[in-house]
């Protein structure tokens, strides 16, 4: 019993520290850059953005086995975006804290979107949605870094806190 209190203690440390990291990511994201599509993948800050929301909600879904209703549309404005994103995390965090220390061992379905898994313990599936939500970051952190370099011509580094974590 103790380890899988252990492990979920470490799995929300580690679901804070990229919620933070998200938020950082997001405000340092140049206003005027925020609706321009990034050639590689074809899609704008604000989408990239939308997409933590939908990251942590999934958090919340796996440890609740219940889809989480949001009560607000997928903003549109980068402050709407992180309040949504906030308050996303804030209920997936309180959803983790409910969750009895058997329920991280117990095998669940997958969502579609973490194929090729069919089934899993529902601990692995979160680390693996939390895995997912880190690659985003990096994702974000590259587009982020583009769009900096391209400012005045000249690259300027991230600051160190909102560098992505290598896996």
């Amino acid at each position: 019993m103790f380890a899988l209190q252990s492990e979920r203690q470490a799995y929300t440390e580690v679901l804070q520290h990229e919620a933070k990291k998200a938020v950082r990511l997001i405000r340092a994201f140049p206003p005027h850059a925020f609706e321009q599509r990034h050639p590689d993948c074809g899609m704008s800050a604000r989408e990239l953005a939308g997409a933590f929301v939908r990251h942590v909600r999934r958090v919340e879904e796996l440890a609740s086995g219940v889809r989480p209703e949001s009560p607000y549309a997928e903003a549109r404005t980068r402050g709407g975006l992180l309040l949504e994103f906030e308050l996303a995390a804030a209920s997936a965090h309180e959803t983790l804290m409910r969750v009895p220390p058997f329920r991280w061992g117990e095998v669940m379905d997958a969502p579609q979107d973490l194929a090729p898994w069919r089934q899993g313990r529902r601990g692995e599936l979160l680390w693996l949605a939390l895995r997912e939500m880190v690659r985003h970051s990096r994702h974000f952190a590259r587009h982020l870094s583009e769009v900096r370099s391209g400012d005045d011509g000249a690259a300027r580094p991230l600051p160190a806190e909102s560098l992505p974590i290598s896996a």
